[in-house]
């Protein structure tokens, strides 16, 4: 197994199944009028502020649109102290109005976090929303949302884009020990191929969710 995924990963086949995952249950036609957060890690987390960034991009183009922000909390947690609300304040850092956000800090998994929003406001299966979750999970989430009951749903998974910079470098103008290798000019032994195996325990983690849940009759 760890051979092959050595292997796999100096090809472009991680990225996409990452990709397939992130967008062949995803895309939508229609104009959002509810957006939910699904929960990640805490707050501040790379998860988190991904979440939080395009959950305010899509709100700024529907300004109709209001937010749901799920995150799991203890009840000895008060409200200002969840991550939940540490999101929604960045939400509105952000220009995200803040009569439109709404917490959900019961649902532990994705099922359970389909269930309280339709608990919160059931209205919510029958009009167009769009889940935002990391790209890995958004497949599962969708087929979760639309299990329980949800007929106009979408996602925007949250995908990290690369900088423009150019990061090849001259390994001799650097100095240091000249019996190594030189690995300046190869950025797919230095970023491509870490990338890519970090995709492929990603991917089946979620493809191994994806059984598990299929079996619950959650999708």
């Amino acid at each position: 197994m760890l051979l092959f995924m050595i292997v796999f990963s100096f090809t472009t086949g991680p990225f996409y199944l990452y990709y397939w995952l992130g967008k062949s249950n995803s895309e939508y036609q229609f104009k959002p009028r509810h957006i939910i957060v699904l929960g990640g890690a805490g707050y501040p987390s790379a998860t988190a502020l991904l979440r939080s960034y395009y959950a305010s991009e899509v709100y700024k183009k529907q300004l109709v649109c209001d937010i749901y922000v799920c995150q799991p909390s203890t009840a000895e947690t008060p409200v200002i102290n969840s991550d939940a609300y540490k999101i929604s304040k960045d939400l509105i850092t952000r220009g995200v109005d803040s009569t439109k956000i709404f917490l959900e800090t019961i649902g532990k998994n994705t099922r359970e976090e389909a269930l309280q929003i339709v608990a919160i406001n059931p209205q919510l299966k029958n009009e167009p929303c769009i889940l935002v979750t990391s790209p890995e999970h958004m497949k599962r989430a969708v087929a979760v949302f639309r299990k329980a009951g949800f007929k106009n749903i979408g996602g925007e998974p949250t995908f990290d884009l690369c900088g423009p910079a150019d990061l090849l470098y001259n390994d001799k103008e650097l100095g240091g020990n000249k019996s190594l290798p030189t690995i300046g000019q190869e950025t797919q032994l230095r970023y491509q191929f870490w990338n890519h195996f970090i995709y492929q325990i990603l991917c089946y983690r979620e493809l191994m969710a994806i059984t598990w849940y299929w079996l619950k009759g959650w999708v």
